[in-house]
């Protein structure tokens, strides 16, 4: 079970919404190779093209702060401010329901 899942959201600027999510894309194969690693996915929304969200699983918290740190997340970040309006908004969740 994972100690910690987290949903991050990011809105892409206008005309950058296929740049934004090729870049979330990239992180998909690395992150999955992650010790800890879960889930992680990236979405689109239906209702408005412009945001993104990416949902991950974590077994522990400090495999995620791990995951923070790698140069490839590292990189993407920086180009957080190029690519969309405002910063990334991560909330982090823990399970209260029984494995299913």
């Amino acid at each position: 079970m994972a100690e910690l899942s987290n949903v991050a959201y990011f809105t892409a600027k206008p005309g950058r919404s296929k740049k934004l999510g090729d870049e979330l894309l990239r992180l998909v194969a690395p992150s999955r190779k992650e010790a800890g690693c879960l889930r992680y996915e990236i979405h689109q929304s239906n209702d408005v093209p412009d945001v993104w969200m990416v949902l991950e699983n974590w077994r522990y918290a400090s495999d995620f702060k791990l995951h923070m740190s790698t140069d490839y997340v590292r990189a993407f970040m920086v180009k957080v401010p190029d690519l969309c309006v405002e910063d990334v908004e991560i909330c982090g969740y823990r399970q209260r329901s029984p494995q299913a």
